[in-house]
């Protein structure tokens, strides 16, 4: 795949630069930082046009920082801001690509997830979980004078124990996560780690469990669900970046763990919706069987980064996803 870039526009004066991320901010519903100051930071981006990495790269645009992402093709839903590099198609070229842009953050967030994976998925999980990464991971060591923040789940810890994988995914998650002990050790490496648990918010258009609630709440659509006896962390998207941006700032060789604080049954979680919406969903109990390994007791294992803690409860996020899908 050849380089393909969406070059930033010409410099703005301080004054329009300041004006324009505080309309954004607004817009987004995030901080604003009023300062004039210059970028002083610079983030390369995997992942960013997933859910939580088109929330990532919005709110460090408005923070003031200089960010690239490397990706597979280009989203109009990404801000302007954000200078666009199509992935190379081999290690030498990442490599090249992450020197020359000389990043001083790393965010890793591109994965393939599969909840419940069949056959077919095997290639695409293991290049794209720990291929991908591995080269990453490569380049960034050899560009030097760069942080990378690694993102896990709370999937890699089934019954709270150090590893034990939920899934294939988590697995694929941990064997990444122990590639990088060999560049943290050996070659120097700055590496620290975000384990998620579930995220949710606006703009999520993936088959998560809020959004099919909602249109089933609106459709009138009978929901075939499990008994509902298993545990549910959901974490709101401007939670998950915040813990991010503080993981960023974390200890070296650190594990940070991101949950909401609150795991609660889906039969509660199917409770609050209603109760915070209005609405009625039309749950028929029982029907599926639950999955392997459910969650029946919360499994983060890892303490949250430095001075973050989850701020947007489950009923105002809902709210929010709602009004935004009106």
């Amino acid at each position: 795949m050849g380089q393909h870039r969406r070059r930033l526009a010409a410099p703005r004066p301080d004054r329009q630069r300041a004006r324009r991320r505080v309309r954004r901010a607004r817009r987004l519903r995030l901080p604003v930082h009023r300062t004039g100051a210059r970028v002083s930071r610079r983030a390369l981006v995997t992942g960013a046009t997933g859910f939580v990495g088109r929330h990532l790269v919005a709110r460090l645009a408005v923070d003031g920082w200089q960010v690239d992402a490397l990706v597979r093709a280009a989203d109009p839903r990404l801000p302007p801001d954000v200078a666009l590099h199509a992935i190379p198609p081999d290690v030498d070229g990442i490599v090249d690509l992450v020197g020359g842009l000389a990043p001083d953050v790393c965010f890793h967030l591109a994965t393939a997830f599969r909840g419940v994976h069949v056959p077919a998925d095997i290639v695409l999980m293991v290049e794209a979980n720990v291929t991908f990464g591995t080269m990453l991971a490569e380049a960034v060591t050899r560009a030097g004078g760069c942080r990378f923040v690694n993102t896990g789940t709370a999937w890699q810890h089934h019954d709270t124990r150090p590893y034990s994988p939920v899934s294939l995914y988590a697995a694929t998650k941990q064997a990444f996560t122990d590639v990088l002990v060999f560049y943290a050790e050996v070659e120097g490496l700055d590496v620290v780690t975000l384990e998620l648990t579930d995220t949710y918010g606006p703009g999520d258009t993936r088959p998560k469990l809020l959004p099919v609630l909602a249109r089933a709440a609106r459709d009138g659509t009978a929901l075939e669900l499990t008994d509902g006896t298993q545990l549910i962390d959901l974490l709101h998207v401007s939670d998950a970046v915040a813990a991010l941006l503080a993981t960023a700032d974390g200890e070296r060789d650190a594990t940070y763990g991101a949950s909401s604080g609150g795991a609660i049954s889906l039969r509660e979680l199917v409770a609050t919706f209603e109760a915070a919406s209005g609405l009625t969903v039309d749950a028929r109990w029982g029907v599926r069987p639950s999955r392997p390994r459910e969650m029946l007791r919360p499994w983060m294992i890892s303490g949250p980064p430095p001075g973050w803690r989850a701020e947007v409860s489950l009923e105002d996020g809902i709210r929010e996803l709602l009004a935004a899908t009106s």
